[in-house]
């Protein structure tokens, strides 16, 4: 797999978060009003990380980045999952929290293997990725309390 394949899926996985923030807001609008403005500011950092993502795509700081062999690198997870369908919020929550997971491995990873700017930017990413998962345990918490 090459770079821009790779950061395509990355791609496509972020709008796969974004989405389910925005269905975490209309859960929660019927359900917890109180938690909509959370899911509403998740998916706006997603949405951030995607056009992100895309910018490097666009300008071309990928042309260099060779990915040939992803199992190798241990990209699997996030770059595999699929499209959730959940049925509550508390289902919601918990795949969320696993995507970020994935996301926060992905990141950590990449920031490892690459340098200067990009490094910096998969760095970053990482840790919001890490904010999120605490932010979503902290809804959990609510939800399940």
């Amino acid at each position: 797999m090459g770079a821009e394949e790779l950061i395509k899926r990355i791609i496509w996985q972020e709008n796969e978060l974004y989405n389910l923030y925005k269905l975490g807001e209309t859960f929660a609008l019927f359900e917890r009003p109180d938690l909509k403005d959370d899911f509403a500011q998740l998916a706006e950092e997603e949405l951030r990380h995607r056009k992100t993502l895309e910018g490097l795509l666009s300008e071309g700081s990928l042309k260099n980045m060779i990915f040939d062999y992803v199992e190798e690198l241990e990209l699997e997870p996030m770059v595999h999952d699929e499209r959730a369908h959940p049925e509550s919020l508390e289902e919601l929550v918990v795949e969320a929290l696993i995507r970020e997971k994935h996301a926060y491995e992905l990141y950590t990873r990449l920031a490892e293997i690459l340098d200067g700017s990009l490094s910096h930017i998969f760095k970053m990413m990482a840790g919001e990725e890490l904010k999120h998962a605490y932010r979503l345990r902290l809804i959990y918490e609510k939800i399940d309390g």
